[in-house]
């Protein structure tokens, strides 16, 4: 009788290597799939909305370019308006305004978190966080006309803060605003156009 040799291709510790090789490679794909959703990287796009204490902070983010509004204005108080304009690196970064308030900004996919600080910051610093909002009416509203430059926003509730502001005189008018407004009606009678930001826009 004539015996046949095979090739030792599929010996048990031949087979314990595969095994344990496709168990490391696929454990190595696991991990690296969960840290990137843990951690999302890339330009801060999106719509932000957080509230800390009184104060509503809105961002408006596209492709790293962000504006930011943070108030308190309600019918009889203001003491925190802060406008701030600039570009972040991957969604992160420190925008610094003209009257030398600061805000912290970390933005990765929906999720946000920001920190307001300056001597002008009433009562703060604050601390906000949160995620990318959704629906129609909740973001950002403002409007310029004559002088006055108006910011308000309005969170998923239905919260709002907001004020006008006439540059000049820094004369402040505490009027409230329905979302589906195209102009508001300010103190002194000026007629304020309304729009709700959905791009980035330097505010002066």
């Amino acid at each position: 009788m004539t015996t046949r040799w095979l090739p030792a291709l599929c010996t048990r510790p031949a087979l314990r290597s595969a095994r344990a090789f496709l168990t490391g490679t696929c454990l190595a794909a696991l991990a690296m799939t969960a840290s990137a959703c843990e951690d999302p990287s890339g330009p801060a796009t999106g719509i932000f909305v957080s509230q800390a204490g009184d104060v509503l902070l809105a961002v408006v983010a596209a492709d790293d370019l962000v504006t930011v509004f943070a108030c308190d204005g309600s019918y009889d108080w203001l003491g925190v308006r802060a406008w701030f304009y600039g570009a972040l690196d991957d969604g992160s970064g420190t925008l610094t305004n003209a009257d030398g308030a600061t805000v912290d900004l970390e933005i990765h996919g929906d999720q946000f978190s920001a920190a307001l600080r300056g001597e002008l910051v009433t009562n703060g610093p604050y601390d906000f966080t949160g995620t990318a909002v959704a629906g129609a009416d909740a973001g950002l509203y403002w409007g310029q006309v004559d002088g006055w430059i108006g910011g308000w926003i309005v969170d998923e509730a239905g919260e709002q803060r907001g004020a006008a502001i006439k540059r000049s005189t820094d004369d402040a008018s505490l009027v409230y605003i329905e979302p589906a407004q195209t102009e508001v009606v300010l103190d002194d009678g000026t007629v304020l156009p309304l729009t709700r930001m959905t791009a980035p826009t330097k505010v002066e």
